[in-house]
């Protein structure tokens, strides 16, 4: 004999089973994607500089050509950026730069990094526009080995100026390690050397890939 269920109470049983349901919803950048935003082929220490002026950074000594102050109010990311001021010719000096030992120090492994990806920083001027970025960038490895690539108008995104940030990006391609003899995995820093005179405020130094 078939048994026939009353509407009335089939609708009833649904409505209260519905409680019982629950819908899992899927985020569109799961754990290992958002992990992929922070190393680049397994190299980890992507960020050169954010926030902090520790002791892995550093400034020339002589103040009389180049000062470098931590700036809160004018900031691309984080909490603050590097306000640097200087004046090579002004000032006599016949050298001077900033530097950025990252991760304390500690010897950076860019062997598997250095045709995929870029050093990428953001610049702003304090006051004015300009074309001009008069630096060259480098790395030093631990046996004192530097590579050296000038700015390039092509590695800007734009004009600098005193109302938006610049985001200046240099392919590891660039410096040209091999015919250095680049120790690629005993990495000490990076260096900017500064020519001229300027005054900028700078952050989010850090690897991106390309």
């Amino acid at each position: 004999m078939y048994k026939f269920i009353c509407p009335l109470l089939l609708i009833s049983l649904l409505t209260s089973c519905k409680s019982f349901i629950t819908v899992q919803t899927k985020e569109l950048y799961n754990e290992n994607s958002m992990a992929d935003n922070n190393e680049i082929n397994g190299f980890k220490t992507i960020q050169v500089f954010q926030d902090d002026l520790d002791k892995s950074v550093w400034v020339s000594p002589e103040t009389q050509c180049v000062k470098m102050q931590s700036e809160t109010k004018s900031v691309f990311a984080g909490k603050s950026s590097i306000d640097l001021k200087w004046d090579k010719i002004e000032g006599g000096c016949k050298w001077i730069g900033i530097g950025f030992g990252w991760n304390n120090w500690m010897a950076k492994d860019m062997m598997d990094i250095d045709s995929i990806a870029a050093i990428q920083m953001q610049v702003k001027l304090v006051s004015g526009k300009s074309k001009n970025f008069p630096v060259a960038f480098a790395f030093e490895d631990y046996s004192g080995t530097q590579c050296y690539y000038g700015f390039q108008l092509n590695l800007a995104s734009g004009e600098f100026n005193d109302s938006a940030w610049t985001a200046v990006t240099i392919p590891l391609s660039k410096f040209n390690f091999k015919a250095k003899d680049f120790d690629l995995e005993k990495v000490k820093q990076f260096i900017i050397q500064l020519e001229g005179d300027g005054h900028i405020y700078l952050d989010d130094i850090k690897f991106i890939k390309i």
